[in-house]
């Protein structure tokens, strides 16, 4: 599957970056400026915790956020505590030392259940790790920060009390479209089956009138290549199918289902849809242009089909 080329970023706004769960509320609103560089934004548990890692380097800190269901039958922080810390000390439980639990309040009055403890890394030869954990929580949701660092200076104390200060979790935060195609664009550069939800969920989070086609037509194509580059050619057709009957004019949705045609093996159908594609390549967005089935690793699946890459090649050539 290939994407339109040259494609203008959507959504165009510019709301602050805010980590969210695909299925559910709470956000937190992630760091900002040249000191902080994002290291790591993945999901674990299928996708239901959603995390980012981020150093800082004027303190060289590692700060997690992560976002997560709360299972653990408390309605509360400390739950949440369990909840994360728990499985961890099962883990690695005699590596852990000095463990404390205690509670803090950040700079806005929120108050969070955290816990600290070293983690013994002595026999790489490197100093003790810190670690400091803070979660907020109610009925429905868990949000943690953890923070770590190698070594235990004053200078580092400070930057952990810092950054566990600046931590401000929504815990009743909705998220919108925005939110989500973000996270997903993010997830789908290294795991497109992860940005799937994502962009679904962004889909659902956009009224259906005319302010959002575009936008709707972006997120559409996007979870059709999610869904299709990680392997679930089923619902990727079901996605197009359903994109087609809503918006019969735009040429990706037939473009679309003729890449999970080819990935199907279906030369008759791939040529079909790749046709009714090519007629309204007009109707492409502002600033793109149709993919060169040629170079797309779906139709190519095809090619020694010479009918059929007789046909695709001429429509790359007009």
């Amino acid at each position: 599957m290939q994407a339109a080329q040259t494609r203008p970023q959507q959504p165009t706004q510019n709301p602050p970056f805010t980590l969210v769960t695909w299925y559910g509320l709470g956000g937190i609103v992630l760091p900002n400026g040249q000191a902080w560089r994002l290291e790591l934004l993945t999901a674990y548990d299928n996708d239901r915790r959603p995390v980012a890692q981020f150093t800082n380097s004027g303190s060289h800190i590692s700060v997690s956020f992560i976002l997560f269901e709360n299972l653990s039958g408390k309605p509360d922080m400390e739950g949440c505590r369990t909840d994360a810390i728990e499985p961890i000390l099962q883990n690695a439980g005699s590596s852990i030392l000095k463990r404390v639990y205690g509670e803090a309040t950040t700079n806005t009055g929120q108050s969070l259940a955290t816990v600290s403890y070293f983690v013994d890394t002595s026999a790489a030869g490197v100093p003790h790790q810190r670690n400091l954990f803070g979660f907020a929580g109610n009925a429905r949701t868990c949000a943690e920060i953890h923070i770590s660092s190698f070594g235990d200076d004053p200078a580092v104390q400070d930057a952990m009390k810092i950054a566990l200060g600046n931590f401000h979790p929504d815990l009743d935060y909705r998220p919108n479209a925005i939110d989500y195609f973000r996270v997903a664009s993010l997830l789908f550069k290294n795991a497109p089956a992860l940005a799937a939800p994502y962009y679904k969920s962004s889909l659902d989070a956009m009224p259906a009138d005319a302010q959002y086609l575009t936008p709707r037509r972006v997120a559409t194509d996007q979870l059709v290549m999610a869904l299709g580059m990680s392997g679930d050619i089923k619902n990727s057709r079901a996605v197009a199918e359903k994109a087609i009957t809503v918006d019969p004019d735009y040429p990706i949705n037939y473009y679309n289902l003729a890449c999970a045609d080819a990935e199907n093996g279906n030369a008759s159908d791939a040529k079909q849809h790749l046709q009714q594609a090519f007629d309204r390549r007009a109707n492409v967005l502002k600033g793109e242009q149709m993919p060169d089935p040629t170079k797309d690793d779906s139709i190519l699946k095809l090619k020694k089909n010479k009918e059929f890459w007789a046909f695709v090649v001429g429509l790359a050539q007009h």
